[in-house]
């Protein structure tokens, strides 16, 4: 996966794209640490403001590397020496537009990036990224925000580094920089046509990096290359999901709602009403991430069937016993960071809208770390009545994550509250969808 995300100076793409790799576990590339690091450079070489067309050859030699660290921005070095705090003062800042729109420059810089590109699995932001060097991303975001606001934004990054510079000097400077980012001949700063545009002015971080993962995540726009990679999954439950959806999308007109309540990356437990065995193939199709499901271990009976199910995440569980061993995977699986699928029923029930909840789901439920997302799927039970095949429409609704009781009960109380909770949200789902399928 591909994300670009350009924007002006101060919308936050730097944060914003480091928090989103690190969610979406990508790779994260500052490409404006790049062209600060060669301004940087030509600054020092006296090239600047006079004669930047020389530093074309500075970035061509510059033997730049970066260092990720999850709690800040992306450490920096030219050779050995680390510039990190160097690359962010009001000199370079007053000077890297002039430098980065040199030809030369973004000529060398460019093909870097591209490179970088090439790798796949990458988050990258500056100010062409979905123009020039990645218009075949994924997902192309603009960031924006208001002058001012960008303007607190820096204060508070100059502030936090010893650095000091008054606001209305840092909206002057944000105000010059972007009339000469978008009115410069070359790759000027402009929203590709089909980027998807967030101002952040007045919204905080954690709401902002959440639209730009739901936006990775969405369904109906869906490639194969878009499947959010999540641990443990395969090339196969890849491969064949993006020819199943399409084709339950045509047969079954299957649609799904509020699959951004599934986070986009780590442990979670998706916990689902059961009408059909053809359940799980529908509620894996319509999540975002793969899941693994604990499926009854009699489909491993015939060894064929079983070896299909098991490439696809599957793992057996012996009904009406204490399963060990099927609590260990599933354990495992949510200790990788991984979906978990379950049918909290135990078993099909067609004669009643949801059966008894087992209470032992809550023991995944509860797990530190876990979200637990409520899911109904409609429809799927109409597909083979009568030995003969129908083609109804099929919904897979996916609710709010249920929010877990507190540490502070006794544990035995916690897994009846949170069993309770569950059952709570499976019906409000059942009579919100009523009319969907």
């Amino acid at each position: 996966m591909i994300i670009a995300i350009d924007g002006p100076a101060g919308s936050g793409k730097s944060t914003i794209a480091r928090e989103v790799a690190n969610r979406l576990g990508l790779r994260y590339l500052d490409t404006g640490a790049m062209y600060r690091a060669v301004t940087l450079l030509a600054i020092e070489a006296d090239l600047v403001p006079d004669r930047i067309a020389e530093a074309g050859d500075l970035a061509a030699k510059a033997q730049l590397r970066f260092v990720d660290r999850p709690d800040d921005l992306t450490r920096v070095f030219i050779g050995e020496r680390e510039v990190t705090d160097e690359i962010r003062g009001p000199v370079v800042s007053g000077h890297v537009s002039a430098v980065s729109a040199d030809a030369r420059v973004r000529a060398v810089l460019t093909e870097k990036q591209r490179q970088e590109v090439a790798r796949g699995d990458v988050v990258l932001e500056g100010r062409d990224m979905g123009t020039v060097v990645a218009p075949q991303a994924d997902v192309k975001v603009y960031l924006t925000a208001g002058v001012e606001e960008r303007a607190r934004r820096r204060q508070l990054q100059l502030e936090a580094k010893g650095m000091t510079q008054s606001l209305d000097e840092l909206v002057a400077d944000i105000t010059a920089r972007d009339a000469y980012d978008s009115g410069r001949e070359l790759a000027p700063l402009r929203r590709a046509d089909d980027a998807v545009e967030i101002d952040t002015t007045g919204m905080t971080i954690e709401e902002v990096i959440g639209a730009v993962c739901r936006l990775a995540a969405k369904p109906s726009t869906w490639p194969l290359s878009r499947l959010i990679r999540s641990p443990l999954d395969t090339w196969l439950y890849r491969t064949v999901y993006s020819i199943v959806r399409p084709a339950f999308r045509l047969f079954f007109r299957m649609k799904v709602y509020g699959v951004e309540n599934v986070p986009c990356t780590g442990a979670a437990v998706v916990a689902c009403n059961h009408r059909s065995n053809l359940d799980p193939f529908f509620l894996g199709c319509a999540c975002s991430r793969q899941v693994h499901f604990m499926a009854k271990a009699e489909l491993w009976s015939f060894k064929p069937l079983g070896w299909v199910v098991e490439r696809f995440g599957a793992f057996p569980v012996h009904r009406g016993e204490a399963d060990r061993q099927a609590v260990r995977q599933a354990l495992d699986v949510l200790a990788e960071g991984a979906v978990l699928g379950l049918f909290p029923e135990g078993r099909r029930h067609r004669e009643t809208e949801l059966g008894d909840i087992r209470p032992g789901v809550s023991l995944f439920s509860l797990r530190q770390g876990a979200v637990t997302v409520p899911a109904i799927v409609r429809g799927s039970d109409r597909i083979v009545r009568h030995r003969l095949l129908r083609f109804p429409q099929v919904t897979v609704t996916f609710g709010a994550p249920i929010e877990p009781p507190g540490a502070d009960l006794p544990r035995a109380d916690r897994s009846a509250e949170m069993t309770r909770r569950l059952v709570d949200a499976l019906h409000g789902l059942l009579a919100s969808t009523q009319d969907q399928a």
